[in-house]
């Protein structure tokens, strides 16, 4: 009996977590992302709704599309939201930036800027989720992290140039920044 009832537990478990990767919808609020608390959430497999914004700072809006109903929030009092595929994004100065590490303790932000024939890459990063955002560089690394010597003496080692600090170690399955900082703080 009792591994009939661990069993459907674990069944229920793994259908609730199945079901958050399958979602899509806003956070309000940091809090709200940290807790993965959606706000018109749905079920991207049965269900279909919009997130409009553009990707021009001007835009002061995003629109939902929820439900044949049409949700217009300011940027400025919205967190950010997950789409279909997966990615949770953030408004940062109301533009909008994927999160690509969200459960490492430097975050990482992505801005694509797409121009005829070429595309431009915008990354800025934040010490943990609730920490003040900047443009990623190795200057604002070290300045964000100003009471940790060890660091800064490690990111001017390892890293040449600003667009390495963006790199990815597909052994470590971790960003190389996060990975070094890892190592110093042991």
């Amino acid at each position: 009996m009792k591994s009939v009832f661990f069993f459907c537990c674990l069944l229920n478990l793994c259908t609730v977590v199945y079901a958050q990767q399958d979602s899509s919808g806003v956070y309000l609020t940091i809090t709200d992302f940290q807790n993965k608390k959606l706000a018109y959430p749905i079920d991207c497999r049965t269900q279909k709704h919009k997130i409009k914004q553009t990707s021009f700072s001007e835009q002061k809006f995003v629109k939902v599309i929820h439900n044949d109903s049409v949700i217009t929030l300011s940027k400025s009092e919205v967190f950010g939201y997950r789409d279909c595929k997966g990615l949770s994004h953030r408004f940062i100065d109301k533009v909008n930036y994927a999160i690509l590490n969200p459960t490492e303790y430097i975050i990482l932000y992505k801005h694509e800027i797409r121009a005829h024939k070429r595309s431009e890459l915008h990354y800025m990063f934040s010490r943990g989720i609730e920490g003040h955002v900047y443009r990623l560089s190795k200057e604002n690394l070290k300045q964000a992290f100003s009471d940790q010597l060890e660091f800064q003496k490690k990111i001017d080692e390892v890293f040449k140039n600003d667009p390495e600090l963006s790199r990815y170690d597909k052994a470590t399955k971790t960003y190389l920044i996060n990975w070094l900082y890892g190592r110093v703080k042991t």
